[in-house]
């Protein structure tokens, strides 16, 4: 099998599928210089991927300020032109953004990225406290690369 990956450079069409995408995989590096991954939802806004997490034991063994990466994965309908071209067996739309994982400090952030996490996913507009409490601590990728790519296998 033959593949042809192809990077996109489109930032208006990456911002706009990382915002309706419900979630990916985010992958972190952890004390012992391993890493773990764990898919999650995400909220993206400020050119950066926002994360609740809530389990204590994996937050005592994330290695803080090191490398990210989050990962989102789209299958795509392969068009017309391509069907008759090549007989495609996939298609698939990734991006990639690479950054420090770090946790949020700034109380407005937080209440930000909470609203539109509660939005995104709820389609309720405000949630009181008690009930944001639970969705965990809030952490983000400091995204210093963002990377699309288009990969056809044929």
């Amino acid at each position: 099998m033959n593949k042809k990956i192809k990077i996109l450079r489109d930032l208006l069409l990456v911002e706009r599928e990382l915002s309706s995408i419900q979630s990916g995989v985010l992958a972190v590096t952890l004390q012992k210089d391993t890493f773990v991954q764990f898919a999650t939802n995400f909220v993206y806004q400020n050119k950066n991927i926002f994360v609740f997490i809530n389990n204590e034991e994996l937050l005592r063994t994330i290695k803080f300020d090191s490398p990210a990466k989050f990962t989102i994965l789209k299958e795509k309908n392969t068009t017309k032109e391509l069907l008759e071209e090549k007989n495609p067996y996939y298609r698939l739309f990734y991006i990639v953004v690479s950054g420090l994982f770090r946790e949020v400090e700034e109380k407005k952030v937080t209440n930000d990225v909470v609203q539109s996490y509660i939005q995104k996913y709820s389609g309720k507009l405000i949630l009181n406290k008690k009930e944001t409490t639970s969705l965990g601590k809030l952490y983000f990728v400091d995204s210093e690369e963002l990377l699309a790519f288009d990969e056809i296998g044929y």
